[in-house]
């Protein structure tokens, strides 16, 4: 397979302060349950994520040694600082599953998922559920800070019927102990219909500076520098990601950093050689079935623009085996062209 060019013709000069870590950029992967597994994250790294997350993890799974959920806990050679994220509905299982976790632990930081607005977790109590229960995310905070990694809870934005205001809860989270509050600017009830709303996030970050880091509709580099004008240190990108993989390079150029031409209008060969290492990585790590399905997770945004990717997604959706799904992309040199 031909070596892929390095993402950057010079390295990044200025690093990022970012909730108690020095990150070579204010970019990070968001946690996404469902897509942030290892092969996915050490993916976006090369593609210019300065800093990941894990899926959102089961701190009850993890006191009840279930096998599939320790495995979440793998970091592969190579991953950037890593941020481990974790949800419990009590601070006693959080604290529990964390000491497991956090010991002698690669991971960077810690995160607490009070952000999910999906009825399998508020009903353990967890997820946006704790924006409710704000003492009791005030004590997660506090329980975690004593083991000695930053921590980065997750919120959304409070709205009027909640015990406190987002500006109070954050000013909460803050006081316990939290490095970083990242912030999406939906509401529990919104899940991820509607828009997120920047304003919020512009007032928290003035509010506390250097301590918001931004979530929420990042789908263009713009959208991106646009959180980071506001004083945020960092902007989480998580949809916007996978619709574009390429949208960490691009945004680092938009920044002004010298990236590669190549990742900022992507030629086809370079796209497939990405979906290539990215199937296989998959692949050996969760097997040919799951590699496949990663593979047509990404295609789209991995393919879009492009003359015949259309016809290629459509190909592709009739295996489900990364070793046939694979022969398929490697020929697709032929058919895929730029659009003009």
């Amino acid at each position: 397979m031909t070596p892929l060019p390095p993402l950057l013709n010079a390295p990044l000069s200025v690093p990022a302060e970012v909730g108690g870590l020095t990150l070579e950029s204010p970019l990070l992967l968001a946690p996404l349950a469902g897509i942030t597994i290892p092969p996915l994250r050490l993916f976006f790294a090369g593609l210019g994520a300065a800093a990941v997350h894990t899926e959102m993890i089961s701190c009850a799974g993890l006191l009840w040694s279930n096998g599939k959920t320790d495995a979440m806990l793998d970091l592969l050679p190579g991953e950037p600082p890593a941020v481990v994220q974790l949800f419990a509905g009590d601070r006693d299982t959080l604290a529990r599953a964390a000491e497991k976790v956090l010991k002698d632990t690669p991971y960077k930081a810690v995160g607490i998922n009070m952000a999910c607005p999906m009825p399998k977790v508020l009903k353990k109590g967890a997820g946006s559920r704790l924006m409710k229960r704000p003492e009791e995310a005030f004590a997660m905070v506090a329980a975690l800070v004593k083991m000695g990694l930053p921590v980065w809870p997750k919120i959304r934005k409070c709205p009027p019927d909640y015990p406190l205001t987002t500006e109070e809860f954050c000013r909460g989270l803050l006081d316990a102990g939290a490095s970083l509050v990242c912030l999406h600017g939906r509401t529990p009830a919104q899940r991820y219909a509607g828009d997120a709303d920047r304003e919020i996030i512009r007032e928290m970050a003035a509010e506390f500076p250097g301590r918001i880091c931004a979530s929420g509709d990042v789908y263009t580099p713009s959208q991106a520098v646009g959180y980071l004008e506001m004083g945020c240190p960092a902007v989480l990108l998580a949809r916007g990601a996978v619709a574009d993989p390429f949208l960490f390079a691009k945004t680092l150029a938009f920044m002004g950093h010298d990236v590669h031409n190549s990742y900022i209008n992507p030629p086809p060969d370079l796209r497939i050689s990405l979906m290539l290492r990215l199937g296989d990585s998959v692949s050996g790590y969760m097997g040919p079935r799951i590699g496949a399905l990663f593979a047509k997770r990404i295609m789209a945004g991995m393919f879009k623009g492009l003359r015949g990717s259309a016809a290629l997604r459509r190909k592709a959706a009739e295996h489900s085996c990364w070793t046939e799904l694979r022969g398929v992309i490697e020929q697709s040199d032929s058919c895929l062209e730029r659009r003009e």
